[in-house]
């Protein structure tokens, strides 16, 4: 098994690897084939070689490239580039696979050296000495030599060997031949020392290593660009790059045994030892009663992966089936009769491999650069039994069969279709033309097209309509004589058919089968290549329709996830009923379908399909009753961001016993072992936690029908108790705003009149939480309504107190929500509620006990739906105690929130602190305080848990109390201090402190913050109740009040890091010192300084990476990254000022221009004195001063002639995204660039700066765009204004509603 470290090297060679022969197929194309990676191509004849092999490579070229065209959507306005971009991929891939697979074949012994040795390599110089080609240079002979070599190998794989394969028409130019020859040939891949298994592992002779290059080849990039452009699958390379994960050796090796292995082992009645000797992770258990099944011949037992990517199952799966193979021959005397007659053991060893490769093993891939994989590692798997039987190459018997297919559709286009049936009858081509059209599709659908109903339909349609099909045709009036004849004959045929319907429709099975695999056949030779991937294979098409009419014993897979492609849709919802828009779900129901009787399904998928209320129709259709065993994975097993688990289901449903191991909890490192001791200790009778023993029919009976394999007595004791919608305490979804449109934090506005506190996620904060952001609602919710992605809720709700939580999460924290705090899409709630009733409910959503119930029958995601199944103890004689704890947890949190000033419960930092024995002393002091509370936190949040486990009669002594204390460890360690970093597990961070502390003085000096409460002369306001509604400002901050008149708050808002400027900021602070503590503010400053580790006030402030960054930093809230205080530099940095942006209008850039302008004088006087005084190095310093205001000053006269006009309603990162240029820390001016793209490409348009920069852009869309006509007073020029809507009587008037939008 290959280390996550090893997949690391091979990721890399293969990065390396595709880059370089994409870029080398890129100029190919262009330079000898007139291929353009724009899209555009030339006639053959223009192309500047007209050699016989140039031209015919072009021709093919042209039609592979058509071929790729016409399978993208109509809707792409760029299919031309596209179709350029997956034929580069899919040359580079073959000569990378075909490259890689000689490297393989060269390690097995089964080639001589060819690649290893590049020239020097003993076949090219043993080939070279023969064929002595004179007047040809060495590279030249070296392709030949290659090209034999590809030759050779193709008598048994064409798919991956055929040079005039439509997919591996190229080969590498000389200089890129060499470079890859180094990649392949690097040591790392053929000597690399695992320190993490300890050995060394040469990747070329590792049987994953073909399915890990092919993982890697489509890079997590593309995905992620798939998945931005289009929410679905367009077409069906886009199905298989999107699902495309390696499933790892011991899932594969779980899910085989208990499939495959396991029905052997009930075949023989108990007796094989395939479970001790061969299938390590098979489930039995002595003394069981074992399934009672026809002992069938090996060839017989069929085995399908529907999904085979590189065939890892199928790798598995031939090894289980040797062990069949043999296992047959020495103890199973009735089976294999017709070998026995003509072999000895060891001539029988020797054919099975062929045998496997022939009859039992068969795959379903959509992606033929997938299949090119899976037939080469079948191929190589094969090779190697031959090579522990010590058979040289020449003794091994050929493999010219196999049964991997492709799904495509049927090949030609429909004129040829129509030539090639003229000798049939017109039933018969009727038939056949519905099964061509029908196929279409097939390369998205793959399996799950059901093509053996879909011929069955169509035989039955023509069984019913006989005849209607047959009715003759008449001639019309001016018909020839000759049209007059053909139509009477054509009258005479359908007339004897009408007379021979019973002998038609005996023979239609049989003649249909002859005639789709002769035309299969026959079409693929007229499209001009093949594409079997053994020599003996299939046709195309047909393969396909063969594989859907055969039934299996064993089923594995790892099948994708997520909806289906745009044009398979409605396909899957006409014939999956519980597929629920998860292509998991409708490969479930397929292959349980096409499992044979008593068959066994095995597969890895995404978790939530256990869990989630959307799958509950799925779940009674296909899980509950049908499970064997299961795997209950979890985390880190797939290379994707999914959580999965395994299972082995049967063909019917019945009330067996399935055995269930939980790995939930294990590291990824360690599940395989865990898997390992956990079946090893279920085999021995023995009992562990992570083992259950449940019939999974009982599922039913269950919340949502989860597959609850862990519900104990206690937990099902539980749900005796009402469920919070039964109690009347119904969660709900709320407002759905657009993010970046909607969403502002609280100090980005200078006025909220438009603007309502909202809740829009948060950090991990049990019973209470910070509040900082705000919604556009009121007079402009008809704005916010006709964006297209709102989705409302019933708003009565949202305008009184209640309980909130968020959407996402492992572990469920609860929350008040005061007055008319809105909560959103991702923040669901409980509202409507008394204040008694949300401290109650508070209560329980964060008690333990909810906790891990309530994860017992959901993911990470939990909606309304999951809430309201939640029961709920009764809690009446315990309700005074219930409020006493919450409150007192809700005051200790609050206390240390009010520290922050990013939240709207912000008292003061300076105000809170006693400072009488300096920073450093009051530091100490709050860290004794710090401590001491979060002491009482713990044991409060104890109390709380305790209290809810009483009130569920959970005994004191139970295994379940101590599950239930365990599961604490899931929780999120909390930080009562919720400035970022200013603790660790709730040791103070002091630099983190003093730097907030200045921040806070650097606020006092913009105006921001009221010193009176610093200095003691205004009292630190109490706290409100708890539910009370909030000010869209902090209770501290300076608002209309004057500032004193010992400090100098610039009314503009602007300052500098210039120490000889009156605007200097480190002297406006240190004004705001002296302030507060008069003559100990010198010794203060030090102090702050020291502990920040800077040298001084006005070197910490200059920096880039000193004041500005921590405050960038610390103003990154709720995905918005919106500081405050701006820093603008010049290019270099030596010229800057600080820009306040509350205080930011349409005359703030005018006035940097004209301080820049005063500067700029200034410059000028001294520039002159060191000039008349002769000092050089003076005048240099200052024209190249004089060279950066200049280009400050242009740089903003720039920004001024494109119309900046900033709004605060914009936000941060809008208004300040112009200014990118000007940004002096990098982290910013990076995120300022970024915005400025968006903007400059139209998704800010429904800015106030976007409409005052680019007003023609803007109007035009308004025209088109109602939200975008709204938003910017343009409602008269739109031309799609929304109809009206009838007012409806309302039923019921004043009550609440019966039904609840759960999910």
């Amino acid at each position: 098994m290959i280390s996550q470290n090893g997949k690391k090297i091979i990721e890399r060679f293969v990065s390396a690897a595709k880059q370089l022969l994409m870029q080398n197929v890129t100029e190919m194309l262009q330079q000898w084939y007139g291929i353009w990676a724009d899209g555009h191509t030339i006639g053959v004849e223009q192309l500047p070689s007209q050699d016989t092999d140039v031209v015919h490579t072009a021709r093919m070229l042209r039609d592979r490239l058509q071929h790729l065209q016409a399978a993208l959507p109509d809707t792409d306005a760029d299919k031309e580039r596209q179709a350029v971009s997956q034929l580069v991929a899919e040359q580079a891939f073959t000569q990378l696979n075909r490259f890689c697979a000689l490297r393989m074949c060269e390690e097995r012994e089964l080639i001589m050296e060819s690649v290893r040795g590049g020239y020097e390599s003993a076949g090219f110089m043993a080939y070279d000495s023969i064929a002595q080609v004179a007047g040809s240079s060495r590279y030249e002979r070296y392709h030949w030599y290659l090209l034999s070599v590809f030759d050779e190998l193709s008598m048994e794989l064409p798919a991956v060997f055929d040079r005039f394969s439509p997919y591996g028409l190229l080969f590498p130019d000389e200089n890129t031949l060499m470079k890859l020859l180094e990649l392949i040939n690097d040591e790392q891949l053929a000597a690399w020392y695992d320190e993490q298994n300890n050995q060394t592992v040469n990747f070329w002779k590792e049987d994953e290593t073909l399915g890990w290059m092919f993982q890697d080849y489509n890079s997590l990039e593309e995905r992620r660009k798939m998945r931005d452009e289009s929410s679905k699958p367009r077409n069906s390379r886009e199905m298989a790059v999107r699902n495309q994960f390696f499933t790892p050796e011991y899932v594969v090796r779980f899910l085989t045994d208990n499939s495959l292995g396991r029905i052997w082992y009930e075949m023989t009645g108990g007796e094989s030892r395939i479970g001790a000797e061969q299938c390590h992770y098979m489930i039995r258990r002595p003394g069981e009663t074992l399934t009672e099944r026809k002992l069938k011949e090996p060839t017989e037992i069929l085995s399908l992966d529907p999904t085979c990517g590189s065939m890892h199952f199928g790798l598995y799966l031939y090894e289980v089936m040797e062990y069949i193979y043999m296992d047959a021959w020495d103890h199973q005397p009735s089976l294999l009769q017709e070998f026995r007659e003509v072999h000895t053991r060891e001539s029988f060893h020797r054919e099975v491999p062929r045998l496997i490769l022939e009859n039992n093993i068969y795959g379903c891939e959509i992606d033929p650069r997938a299949l090119q994989i899976a037939a080469l590692s079948l191929w190589l798997r094969a090779q190697k039994s031959y090579s522990q039987m010590g058979l040289d190459a020449a003794e091994r018997p050929l493999i010219t069969r196999s049964n991997l297919v492709l799904a495509e559709a049927m090949p030609g286009n429909k004129g040829l279709l129509r030539g090639l049936m003229d000798e049939l009858d017109k039933p018969m081509q009727r038939l056949l033309t519905t099964i061509w059209d029908k196929m279409k599709f097939v390369g998205e659908a793959g399996l799950l097209f059901k093509m053996e109903k879909e011929i069955n339909d169509d035989i039955e349609y023509l069984r019913k309509n006989w005849s209607k099909v047959n009715q003759n045709r008449n001639t019309a009036l001016f018909d020839t004589d000759e049209r007059r004849a053909q139509v009477m004959a054509a009258n005479e045929v359908r007339r004897e058919l009408r007379h021979h319907k019973d002998e038609f429709f005996e023979q239609i099975t049989e003649r249909l089968q002859a005639a789709l695999q002769d035309l299969s056949s026959r079409l693929s030779e007229e499209e001009g290549y093949e594409n079997a991937l053994f020599s003996e294979d299939a046709t195309r098409g047909f393969a396909f329709i063969e594989l859907c009419q055969k039934r299996f014993d064993c089923i594995v897979m790892n099948p994708p996830f997520g909806e289906g492609s745009e044009h398979t849709s409605k396909y899957l919802n006409d014939n999956y009923p519980a597929w629920s828009k998860n292509l998991v779900c409708a490969f479930f129901d397929r292959m349980q379908e096409m499992l044979d009787y008593q068959g066994k399904l095995g597969a890895i998928f995404d978790r939530t399909v256990m869990q989630r209320a959307l799958y509950e129709s799925f779940r009674k259709r296909n899980l509950c009753g049908f499970i064997t065993a299961c795997a209950d994975t979890g985390w880190g097993v797939l290379d994707a961001n999914v959580e999965t688990s395994t299972l082995v289901i049967d063909k019917s449903c019945s009330d067996v016993k399935g055995v269930f191991f939980d790995l939930l909890d294990v590291t990824t490192e360690d599940k395989p072992e865990q898997l390992s001791v956990l079946v090893r200790t279920n085999n021995r009778n023995e009992k562990a936690k992570w083992i259950f023993e449940v019939k999974s029919l009982g599922f039913t009976k269950l919340p949502n029908t989860v597959i609850g394999y862990d519900f104990g007595p206690s937990i099902i004791n539980l749900f005796s108790n009402d469920n919070l919608l039964q109690r009347g305490f119904a969660s709900r979804e709320g407002l759905h705003f657009a993010i970046a449109v909607h969403y502002r934090l609280f100090y980005e506005l200078s006025d909220s009149s438009d603007y309502v506190l909202a809740v829009n996620g948060a950090s991990h904060s049990l019973f209470c939480m910070t509040h900082r952001d705000v919604a556009l609602w009121n007079d402009k919710k008809t704005i916010v309504q006709s964006h297209p992605t709102y989705r409302g809720c019933q708003i009565n709700y949202l305008d009184f107190v209640g309980i909130g939580y968020g959407k996402r999460g492992d572990i469920l924290d609860a929350h008040i929500l005061i007055k008319n705090e809105y909560f959103s899409g991702q923040c669901m709630s409980i509202h409507s509620l008394t204040p008694s009733q949300a401290i109650c409910i508070d209560s329980y959503l964060n008690s333990i006990l909810c906790h891990f119930t309530i994860n017992l029958y959901t993911g990470q995601h939990k909606r309304p739906g999951y809430v309201n199944l939640l029961p709920m103890p009764d809690y009446s004689t315990h309700q005074s105690d219930i409020e006493r704890i919450v409150n007192a947890i809700i005051n200790i949190k609050r206390k240390w929130f009010s520290l922050d000033e990013t939240n709207l419960e912000y008292h003061g930092l300076i105000a809170q602190m006693d400072l009488t024995g300096g920073i450093d002393a009051a530091l100490d002091k709050m860290q004794q305080e710090l401590t001491a509370d979060y002491e009482q936190y713990i044991e409060l949040v104890k109390e709380n848990d305790d209290l809810w486990m009483d009130l569920a009669d959970i005994d004191r002594d139970s295994d379940f109390l101590q599950t239930l204390n365990e599961y604490k460890r899931r929780r999120p360690y909390e930080e009562l201090l919720s400035i970022d970093g200013a603790s660790n597990y709730n040791i103070i961070d002091k630099k983190v402190m003093a730097q907030e502390i200045v921040m806070t003085l650097v606020g006092m000096a913009f105006g921001r913050w009221n010193t009176a409460y610093a200095r003691g002369e205004k009292a630190v306001p109490e706290f409100g109740d708890v539910f009370d509604a909030l000010p869209f400002m902090p209770v501290v901050s300076q608002g209309d009040e004057p500032c004193p008149e010992a400090l100098h708050v610039p009314e503009d808002g602007i300052m500098t890091n210039d120490a000889n400027s009156p605007l200097c900021l480190s002297a406006h602070v240190r004004e705001v010192m002296h302030e507060l503590w008069g003559d100990r503010a010198d010794d203060l400053e030090y102090e702050l300084c020291l502990l920040i580790g800077c040298n001084s006030l006005q070197a910490y402030l200059q920096s880039p990476t000193g004041f500005f960054d921590y405050h960038f930093k610390r103003y990154t809230k709720s995905r918005r990254k919106a500081p405050i205080y701006w820093l603008l530099a010049s290019e270099d940095g030596s010229v800057d000022y600080w820009v306040y942006y509350p205080t930011l209008s349409k005359n703030t850039l005018p006035q940097l221009i004209i301080h820049l302008r005063e500067q700029a004088e200034q410059i000028r006087t001294t520039l002159n004195a060191a000039l008349a005084a002769h000092d050089k190095a003076q005048e240099a310093q200052q024209r190249a001063k004089q060279v950066q205001v200049e280009g400050m000053m242009e740089e903003l006269n720039r920004l001024l002639a494109a119309s900046y006009t900033p709004n605060h309603d914009d936000g941060v990162p809008v208004t300040a995204a112009p200014l990118c240029h000007l940004a002096a820390s990098r982290l910013w001016r990076q995120e300022c660039e970024k915005n400025m793209e968006q903007l400059e490409s139209g998704d800010y348009d429904w800015s106030h700066l976007a409409m005052s920069m680019y007003p023609a852009r803007v109007t035009q869309k308004a025209k088109k765009d109602w939200c975008m006509a709204l938003t910017h007073g343009l409602e008269h020029l739109c031309e799609n204004k929304p109809k009206e809507k009838r007012s409806r009587k309302k039923k019921d008037e004043g009550n609440e509603p019966t039904q609840l939008a759960l999910f």
